[in-house]
């Protein structure tokens, strides 16, 4: 799949860039944006020359490294100032090798020649976005929505002619809060309210690790989770590098009955088998909170498949 450039929507694309990781490319008729730019393993730059030769600008939805590694590439990034320090743990030579270690069974050979480019400290310098400020492309703006949840300083980013809210990490068939960078349930939640006060300006939810383009109707699915979240229910749930976690479920008998598939972890190793239409129409919903987090009655996970019919 690396390489894969796939059209959303006029001028939006979705570029797959390695190991599970997708940027999009936002192109006006002046400037164009690219979103996020993964590990760095792909030949970013080419593909978004294959899109358009416009001045490019580059945002990072959050520090995480899978979101901002393809950097080195470019000439300057933007964040949120408050994922800045996360950017600089997360660019260093020890998350590095972790990562690579980790994942470098799944990359293939052409994407291994990148390496070295991988390791190397990167000198792209990084301005700082705050929620509000706006991206002009020429004909179509593009809006920056601050969405703590995931990372104390995700973005989403509204696309405001074509009204698809790109939500990184924020909103997706995977939302994890679980991480030590993560904000609490009580924070998302207001998240979660903020941006349904603009749900009539959004049509349609692309994540960055799914091609499904969820409807909106996905941030009232997430609302109506974390206020019916019960712990009792809840079991333990390994999500290997990230850390344990605890998990809640509900609806997993629909992806059973769909594909067969009885437990989250069955599923998620299969998960490429799964047509992107199909992640609309599931009803699983997923929660999982820090062990260090449970005793403080405040739960700090969200991992889910919603139900769209």
């Amino acid at each position: 799949m690396s390489g894969r450039i796939t059209e959303i929507d006029d001028g939006l694309y979705h570029i797959y860039e390695s190991l599970g990781v997708f940027c999009t490319l936002i192109a006006g008729d002046a400037k164009a944006l690219l979103i996020d730019t993964g590990f760095g393993f792909g030949e970013l730059p080419a593909l978004v020359r294959k899109v358009t030769d416009l001045p490019l600008q580059v945002i990072n939805t959050h520090g995480h490294i899978d979101h901002m590694m393809g950097n080195r590439y470019f000439d300057g990034a933007m964040i949120h100032e408050k994922d800045v320090p996360l950017m600089k743990q997360h660019s260093s030579l020890r998350t590095k090798t972790l990562i690579y270690l980790a994942s470098r069974k799944n990359l293939s050979g052409k994407e291994r020649k990148h390496r070295s480019d991988f390791f190397r400290k990167s000198g792209t310098p990084v301005s700082l976005v705050r929620d509000g400020d706006v991206i002009a492309l020429g004909n179509r703006d593009v809006e920056i929505i601050h969405t703590p949840g995931h990372t104390q300083g995700g973005i989403c980013l509204l696309d405001r002619k074509t009204g698809i809210l790109l939500s990184g990490d924020s909103f997706s068939s995977h939302v994890w809060l679980f991480l030590r960078e993560s904000a609490s349930l009580p924070v998302y939640r207001d998240t979660v309210e903020k941006v349904l006060r603009r749900r009539e300006e959004i049509s349609g939810i692309l994540s960055s690790h799914s091609l499904a383009l969820f409807r909106p109707t996905l941030l009232e699915k997430i609302r109506h989770t974390a206020e019916n979240l019960t712990l009792e229910k809840s079991r333990p749930f390994d999500s290997g590098f990230a850390g344990k976690a605890l998990m809640y479920v509900e609806g997993f008998e629909e992806v059973t009955r769909r594909f067969g598939y009885r437990t989250f972890e069955e599923m998620m190793g299969h998960i490429e088998k799964i047509p992107p239409r199909r992640l609309r129409r599931w009803s699983l919903l997923l929660w999982c909170s820090a062990e260090r987090n449970w005793a403080k009655g405040s739960f700090s996970d969200l991992t889910l498949y919603l139900n769209e019919e």
